[in-house]
Order: C-alpha cells, then structure tokens, then sequence
C-alpha cells in the first residue's frame, strides 16, 4: 500500500510536470514575458545584481572570482556544504536531473557550488563529493567571512558555522542564482523547485540572456 507521504510526493512531481510541459509551451512567446510570469523564478534581468568581487579559490586550488565564469556560457550558482542532511544534496541531484532532461538546452549552462562549511570541506571532500552529481559541477570555497560577505552580494543570507552545546551548526543558501557571463546575477530559482520546472526555464533563459 502506498504511504500518505510517498502519495504526496508523487502528487506534487506530477503537478510541477504539468506545469513545466506549460510553461514549454509558452515557450513560443517573449522569453522576457516568460520569465517575468514564472513564479518560481525571480527575474532580475532588467537589473541584474552586480557580480560579487570576493576572491575564493576552487577546489582545485586556483585562484577565482565570480566574474571568471565562462564568458560564453550562464552559471548556476548555489552556496551550500557537503554534510548538509538534505536541502544541499537535494538541490544539486535536481540540478543535476534538471540539465539531463533539458538535454541539448543544458548546453550553455555551468554549475558552481561554493561551500559555507570551508574548514570541513576541504578541497578532496568538496570535489569528491560534487562527482557525485557531475564531475563537471565545479566547487568553490575561501575564508568563511569572505564566503558570507560574497553571498551576501548576491542577495542570499547565510551565517558563519557555529558550534553549540556541542552541535556544529552551518548554514545554506535556498536559491540557485543564475549568473550572466560578467557574473552578474540574472535572476534566481526558489528553494525546493524541482528538475522539471529548472529544465523547462533553461532554453528559455538561454534565449533571453545569451
């Protein structure tokens, strides 16, 4: 017999189908108008929030800023950690999807992860932990107040890792920003939107800011 919460979720993904396969149909108009009517993006890109200028580093060890995203090419961006139980795992397996279903659509498309938990995820930990979803997603970590500062520029609140009564507690971001070329932020996703609605919006952000 099937369990309320797994019928509840079932529900749920077959709503956001639907509306995705909608909102493809849409397509044809103004992607402008599109995304402007989506409701669980936000459009920025009549004023795209200036691109963060805080210096990290990948986990590869090279320097980099938010502006060196590929000049040719939109960025996913999302700050989250690699313990995190839920939300962060949960985020970038339906990013992950979300690029698989959109298929030749995903093509301009990059995905960054900055880690708010930069003195447990070293650069191993950040970079295993990434293939798990795509050895193409890219990970990114510095100086946890240069971290909170930078998310801060993009309009995402987090807070410093604290230890309490014996509790290590780190924040996340809920959104997934979409950055321009420049680095610049175009827009975001809301927290908890699912692969379908993603994939559905990608050519449509592709046309509209490429």
């Amino acid at each position: 017999m099937t369990t309320r919460p797994r019928l509840l979720r079932t529900v749920r993904r077959a709503l956001a189908t639907m509306a995705a396969l909608t909102l493809v149909a849409s397509c044809a108009a103004d992607p402008a108008d599109t995304l402007a009517e989506t409701e669980y993006y936000l459009d920025l890109s009549d004023e795209p929030m200036a691109a963060s200028t805080i210096e990290l580093t990948t986990a590869g060890g090279e320097p980099w800023t938010f502006s060196d995203v590929a000049d040719d090419r939109l960025t996913l961006l999302f700050f989250g950690y690699t313990s995190c139980p839920d939300v962060c795992p949960m985020t970038m397996a339906e990013i992950n999807l979300a690029l698989d279903r959109a298929g030749g659509d995903a093509g301009p498309y990059d995905v960054v992860m900055v880690t708010t938990d930069p003195a447990r995820d070293t650069d191993e930990q950040l970079r295993s932990w990434l293939d798990r979803f795509d050895p193409a997603f890219q990970g990114v970590r510095g100086d946890v107040d240069a971290t909170v500062e930078a998310a801060a520029d993009y309009g995402i609140p987090i807070e410093a890792p604290q230890e309490t009564e014996g509790e290590y507690l780190v924040s996340h971001g809920g959104r997934v920003v979409v950055l321009l070329p420049d680095g610049d932020a175009a827009g975001m996703f809301d927290e908890g939107t699912e692969a379908d609605q993603i994939a559905a919006l990608l050519p449509v952000l592709r046309d509209a800011l490429l």
